[in-house]
């Protein structure tokens, strides 16, 4: 490991005070894959920022090699917030952005690669499908069923599986008039994406994945200067977001290693690939609806063989009835990591049952008990 000079220098001491053994942990381990299991209410932020900050006062590494991505620019707004109060300026060197912001800021520098302008233009939902209106228009696929919003919904999911225009083709069958249908509006849509120099939402994680893999030497560009990944909501990533993170942690060849490279060389005389933090709960994942996979959470140890896994229990937002019946609830929960939540808070009140005969007549209820 080479050290570089101190960016900032508070103690080991400032970075773990207030801390729990298990966030202590997750803070000061160092190797090739962390798996995070945080609970609600676990102090996973903390966990996060003062993780990074511990990265930089050891100086193992300076703050442009950093690479933390969130779902949300709020999230990502809040986690910058945090380490500049922890390191100050030193922040501003690092990429702190969704998966989305990160690939614009990489295809901003990269699109002029693959035919595309490097000033290309991102279309919202409302271009998106104000195209395919016109596409499905002159295709009069209307007499076949499609509609805006479900060759919209498709497309997304092809995408977000990164299957493009070849290949749905290759898995489509061309006797059902509707697979056929749908791959020449695929197919135009990309085309007519293309002509404009733009790309959708959904392309810009996907078409990074296909760049990177396309192009080794612009990847070995990205793994060389992101030496530490760390994800948030690891449990709500879908395939497209997965392969992003694999292809930007994976080991440089020896043949993309600069001669005078200070980096730590593996048995091959490549670089291994970037130290990788994830942090998620496959108890909270909400995003199946849109591709996410707990897959990603539930099976990382197999996907990284060396990865250390820590479990964040205690609750620090609920009383112990609360996680007690929380608990009783989600052991029910299929291929998850096992793990119990308790608070050192006392036990509470004790939860209340209602039985609603409808949601409607449910609703009236929450909303009395929150207004108390």
């Amino acid at each position: 490991m080479t050290l570089l000079p101190p960016v900032f220098d508070p103690s080991e001491n400032d970075l773990l005070d207030g801390l729990n053994p298990q966030q202590k942990e997750a803070v000061t381990y160092r190797g090739p894959a962390l798996l995070i299991v945080a609970g609600a209410g676990s102090g996973k932020t903390r966990v996060l920022t003062h993780r990074i900050a511990g990265l930089i006062a050891s100086r193992e590494a300076w703050p442009s090699q950093i690479l933390a991505i969130t779902f949300t620019n709020k999230a990502a707004a809040e986690m910058r917030e945090r380490i500049q109060h922890i390191v100050g300026g030193a922040a501003d060197g690092m990429w702190i952005s969704t998966f989305h912001s990160a690939c614009v800021r990489i295809l901003r520098r990269e699109a002029d690669k693959f035919g595309f302008t490097t000033s290309f233009t991102i279309y919202d939902s409302a271009d998106s499908k104000a195209l395919i209106k016109r596409i499905v228009k002159a295709l009069e696929a209307d007499v076949l069923g499609f509609t805006v919003s479900s060759v919209q919904s498709r497309i997304s999911k092809l995408k977000n599986e990164l299957t493009d225009v070849d290949g749905f083709a290759r898995q489509a069958n061309m006797s059902d008039p509707r697979d056929a249908m749908f791959l020449d509006i695929y197919r135009q849509y990309t085309q007519s994406l293309r002509r404009a120099n733009a790309f959708d939402f959904d392309d810009l994680i996907s078409q990074t994945v296909w760049m990177l893999r396309a192009f080794p030497d612009v990847a070995a560009q990205y793994q060389r200067r992101f030496r530490h990944v760390l994800v948030d909501e690891y449990q709500d990533t879908n395939h497209a977001q997965y392969s992003l993170i694999r292809e930007l942690t994976r080991s440089l060849e020896p043949q993309h290693v600069p001669h005078d490279t200070r980096m730590e060389l593996d048995a091959n005389g490549g670089i291994p690939g970037a130290s990788l933090t994830v942090v998620g709960d496959s108890d909270q994942s909400i995003y199946a609806f849109r591709g996410a996979d707990i897959r990603n959470i539930s099976e990382f140890e197999r996907d990284f063989s060396d990865a250390k896994v820590v479990l964040l229990e205690q609750n620090y937002r609920s009383t112990q009835n609360i996680l007690s019946a929380a608990n009783a609830v989600i052991r029910n929960n299929f291929d998850r990591v096992d793990k119990k939540l308790w608070s050192d808070g006392g036990e509470g009140a004790k939860i209340v049952g209602f039985t609603g005969f409808s949601a409607h007549d449910a609703a009236p209820f929450v909303a009395d008990e929150v207004h108390k």
